[in-house]
């Protein structure tokens, strides 16, 4: 396992940076915005940051990795506080960028990495000109690392998108960059979705990827990936709404999907608990279900057809806006059952979708009993397509082999380990945009 031949494809630039790095840039900064982290620090360490004392404070650097270790079961917003951090102790500018996305990538081809797609994402306020100038300093400085390691590793880049910004007309000044910079046309190939997911269904996003997709068809020589974290965090639906937004993601056209936690987890870990979401998200859900209803009952267990009928026409004269809650009983946890192994089929059969599995961030942000528990054995029982990836190994504390020995205690043979880091040199964004036929 210890062999250069690792591909990590799901991969968050700045969250790569490491502690004593982080710690480093920090104290080289005048001017950390401190505005974007003092208030999460209070809520989860429960206790003021006094930032004029900041580095002196903590200056031991195991102390400084007590806040900025993501190394516990929690909610996504406790994982977005280190997230945070990063954003605060750096100045975010061209020769950062440029400096970091060097130093990268000899740090992972020095620990095993071949080949690697790092994301990287701007302020959602951020102009043409910024996504110009950061998008070209990170492409430079991504070849400055691939020439400080004799090309043993290989890299590419991805642009992350704000689900709620302007992500069509950034979409398409990254196509104008990429026409006019050489560098940049080989170095950028795709765009993802990613950070808080609750609130914003994949289907806001149906027409973008078509277009994408057009586009894809059109100019191959610039054809980009959608990338989209999907599944990871639920708390704003039931978990049968977030399987099928996992669907939804790989019918419209998404390439890779992040982390898809509700599409495979057990569903008995969801025992008597209570979910709710707005009734017209159980709208949506119904209408899913009844226009698959025939294919999803060959799977298993799943409501009655007439009462699926009859509760869509009482919630469509209801507010869309108001709340529904559902106890998991035992006839929830097994429709739920029946629903995961339907979009299963979905993902497998009706789309090339990829799922990316990182075992620690899975572990921790989805809040799994175990590794035993993470749904990657139940993925490649199905034979979706998988690959493993390191997501953000800096604040995970964690490496891409790592991930692998977790992928191997969630129940993975070396046979289908390896099949995996083979399998995922298919599944890197040039060849599944259709840039590389």
């Amino acid at each position: 396992m210890q062999s250069m031949s690792f591909l990590d494809l799901h991969n968050h630039l700045y969250g790569s940076i490491t502690a004593e790095k982080l710690f480093e840039i920090g104290l080289n900064n005048p001017n950390p915005r401190w505005n974007l982290y003092t208030e999460l620090h209070q809520k989860f360490h429960k206790e003021e940051l006094n930032t004029k004392s900041f580095f002196n404070d903590y200056k031991d650097i195991e102390r400084f990795k007590s806040i900025y270790l993501f190394n516990k079961p929690a909610p996504f917003l406790e994982f977005q506080s280190k997230f945070n951090l990063i954003i605060a102790l750096c100045k975010f500018d061209e020769d950062e960028i440029k400096s970091v996305s060097k130093d990268i990538v000899i740090e992972h081809a020095n620990k095993g990495v071949a080949f690697a797609e790092y994301r990287i994402m701007y302020a959602p306020y951020a102009t043409k000109d910024v996504y110009f100038s950061k998008t070209l300093a990170a492409c430079e400085g991504l070849l400055l690392g691939e020439q400080s390691v004799n090309n043993l590793m290989k890299v590419k880049l991805v642009v992350s998108l704000h689900r709620d910004g302007n992500y069509i007309e950034q979409y398409k000044w990254l196509k104008e960059l990429m026409n006019e910079n050489e560098l940049v046309r080989n170095y950028l190939v795709g765009i993802d979705f990613c950070y808080i997911e609750e609130g914003f269904p994949p289907k806001e996003k149906k027409s973008f990827f078509q277009t994408i997709i057009r586009d894809n068809m059109d100019n191959p020589q610039s054809a980009l990936s959608i990338l989209y974290h999907v599944g990871e965090s639920f708390a704003d639906k039931t978990p049968k709404s977030a399987v099928r937004w996992v669907g939804e993601s790989a019918l419209y056209g998404s390439h890779r999907l992040g982390h898809c936690i509700a599409l495979g987890i057990n569903p008995e870990s969801f025992a008597d608990k209570t979910f709710s979401e707005t009734i017209g998200e159980r709208l949506d859900q119904i209408k899913f279900e009844i226009l698959h209803y025939e294919k999803i009952k060959s799977f298993g267990k799943t409501q009655n057809y007439s009462k699926l009928m009859h509760e869509k026409e009482i919630l469509e004269n209801e507010n869309i806006d108001s709340k529904i809650s559902f106890k998991m009983n035992k006839q929830y946890i097994d429709e739920l059952n029946t629903f995961q192994d339907f979009v299963i089929y979905l993902v497998r059969e009706e789309s090339k979708a990829v799922i990316e599995c990182c075992p620690t961030s899975n572990l921790y942000i989805g809040m799994l009993p175990g590794m035993k528990e993470h749904p990657i054995r139940r993925f490649i029982k199905n034979n979706l397509r998988v690959t493993i990836g390191s997501d953000d190994p800096g604040i995970f504390d964690t490496t891409l082999v790592s991930e692998y020995e977790h992928a191997a205690n969630a129940g993975l043979s070396i046979e289908e380990l390896e099949q995996i880091k083979q399998k995922s040199k298919l599944y890197i964004s040039e060849i599944l945009s259709g840039r590389n036929k």
